[in-house]
């Protein structure tokens, strides 16, 4: 018995000894990366992708088209919010979480409001955002 539990003891030290070992091993490959980007970044050799440089994903959307899809598209998400309520209301009979991190609020209400909430007011700016900039680009030309 007695040996069965140095064997034992001896294969969770080995085990640890290994891991501690693979820890500092890729902790030490890790701050070799680090200092060689702060290095890149100090002396300008590195492209951060948080620069407001042009990368052409919006290559063709004018300024007034994106100030008026952005204006369009939250009021669209506060309409839609709000109908989202009626509906939460009219299903449920009751109020729709004010704060779903809340203690006072059931795991099953704060789930069903992020999940619907967060589907139909997206859905809502992105469509709007959508027929906004189809709607200008109709009218321009």
């Amino acid at each position: 018995m007695c040996l069965l539990y140095v064997t034992s003891l001896a294969c969770d030290l080995r085990l640890c000894r290994d891991t501690l070992r693979k820890v500092l091993t890729e902790g030490k490959e890790m701050i070799e990366e680090l200092s060689d980007r702060y290095a890149d970044i100090r002396n300008g050799r590195y492209d951060s992708p948080l620069r407001d440089e042009p990368n052409g994903t919006n290559d063709g959307v004018a300024p007034m088209e994106n100030m008026l899809a952005f204006a369009v598209a939250a009021g669209t998400a506060l309409v839609a919010r709000e109908l989202l309520k009626g509906g939460w209301r009219a299903a449920l009979g009751s109020e729709p979480p004010r704060n779903p991190a809340s203690h006072e609020v059931d795991w099953r209400d704060a789930m069903l409001w992020g999940v619907m909430s967060g589907a139909i007011v997206g859905a809502a700016r992105i469509a709007s955002r959508r027929a906004t900039s189809s709607a200008y680009n109709r009218f321009r030309n």
